[in-house]
């Protein structure tokens, strides 16, 4: 195989990917900031780096989750500034299958996380949602792990109550400052601190199941995601 053919072989590769990543690691990235316009253009930018990067990381076990990690770290560094949930509200249209009580109850919690502080929510979903632990995001938002801990848990506090959530078993323990241990580098064992039970992050799961068959069932917003990565790695002049 030339070398030429090779590229074209590595670029079919990415285009796959992109196509079959993209979608989930946009919803992911609306939960860290509330915005589907901040989501989309810090998640085109982690694409980008991907592409750069092709050919080292399409031999990784989950390049999407290096993608995500460009994608919270290209967030956190811009901390662009946000007006409140009642404003940015994600522009998504309503997932097909989605009940109308299913579709109120995951807007009502995209809206109050998105009305949280940015250290508050970002910390939250990392920690409860998409499994990193303290360390892992003390280190990467250069925080202490206190910090990281007093964050979630007054996050969660936050929008227990906002939901009017009843006491649940992790009331009369917060294992949010607790500290817990990893079950193995970056992914918390949820089983034994609690948080599978935990009513805030049921909700914020349900949340972003609902928010993530918006964005797959969007092919008119996957069409123009494509077009910009293609504008910004010069494909398009």
């Amino acid at each position: 195989m030339s070398a030429g053919q090779e590229l074209a072989v590595g670029q079919r590769d990415f285009e796959d990917f992109f196509a079959g990543a993209y979608g989930r690691v946009l919803a992911q990235v609306i939960m860290l900031c509330g915005s589907r316009e901040d989501a989309e253009d810090v998640t085109q930018e982690a694409f980008l780096e991907a592409y750069r990067a092709w050919d080292r990381i399409a031999g990784y076990e989950l390049p999407e989750a290096w993608v995500y990690r460009v994608a919270v770290q290209r967030l956190w560094k811009t901390r662009r500034r946000r007006r409140t949930g009642q404003d940015r509200l994600p522009d998504v249209p309503v997932p097909v299958r989605a009940g109308p009580e299913q579709s109120a109850e995951a807007r009502e919690v995209l809206r109050l996380l998105a009305a949280l502080p940015s250290r508050q929510r970002v910390t939250m979903v990392l920690f409860c949602l998409h499994g990193w632990s303290q360390k892992e995001i003390a280190e990467t938002l250069r925080m202490t792990r206190g910090g990281v801990a007093a964050n979630v848990s007054k996050a969660r506090r936050t929008l227990k109550e906002a939901l009017d959530m009843a006491a649940d078993d992790t009331s009369r323990h917060d294992p949010f400052m607790s500290g817990p241990q990893s079950a193995r580098p970056g992914r918390v064992d949820v089983s034994r601190i609690g948080l599978g039970r935990d009513p805030v992050v049921v909700a914020l799961r349900d949340a972003q199941a609902w928010l993530r068959a918006a964005v797959e069932e969007d092919t008119d917003g996957l069409a123009r995601a494509r077009a910009e990565l293609a504008r910004r790695r010069g494909d398009v002049k």
